[in-house]
């Protein structure tokens, strides 16, 4: 199992961080979108590798609300998955915000984005709603979109 921890994003990581996006999405987050995420102070996070200082293994950002907590991304490197690391980052962010006084986690995933739904799952999201035609899809060409579903999960100790 490979060993990482978290260290917070900064401008300077974010060429390595959109390889990382461009390399798992077919309609990646730009620089200017994790700008954005800088300047509102989310929690923006990159996961580096603890044997290799410079080897970002993903990357997360968590807009912080009232009472809840709302996962705007999580990309793990295509060469890292299957080795838990979004699990156990999601597991380290509700601890974190079980210690800060939230509620619960929300989140968005594509409809046909089956494994990550499944991995949701797994570890206690459920499923509560709908976003129509959230994302750009593209599989035809065209403008086309594709709905997102809403997923949470109430945080307890």
């Amino acid at each position: 199992m490979i060993d990482f921890r978290f260290e917070i994003l900064s401008l300077s990581d974010l060429d390595k961080v959109i390889k990382v996006e461009e390399s798992s999405h077919q309609f990646p987050w730009s620089k200017n979108n994790f700008k954005d995420c800088l300047d509102n102070a989310y929690w923006n996070y990159v996961l580096v590798d603890s044997s290799a200082k410079s080897n970002i293994l993903g990357h997360c950002i968590v807009m912080p609300g009232v009472e809840e907590l709302h996962l705007l991304n999580i990309t793990i490197c295509p060469e890292y998955r299957r080795e838990n690391i979004a699990s156990r980052t999601l597991f380290a962010i509700e601890e974190t915000g079980l210690s800060k006084g939230y509620l619960r986690v929300l989140l968005e995933v594509r409809r046909s984005n089956l494994p990550a739904i499944h991995l949701y799952e797994k570890i206690g999201y459920q499923f509560i709603g709908v976003r129509k035609s959230y994302y750009p899809s593209g599989l035809h060409g065209d403008n086309s979109r594709e709905d997102a579903l809403v997923m949470e999960k109430v945080l307890r100790r």
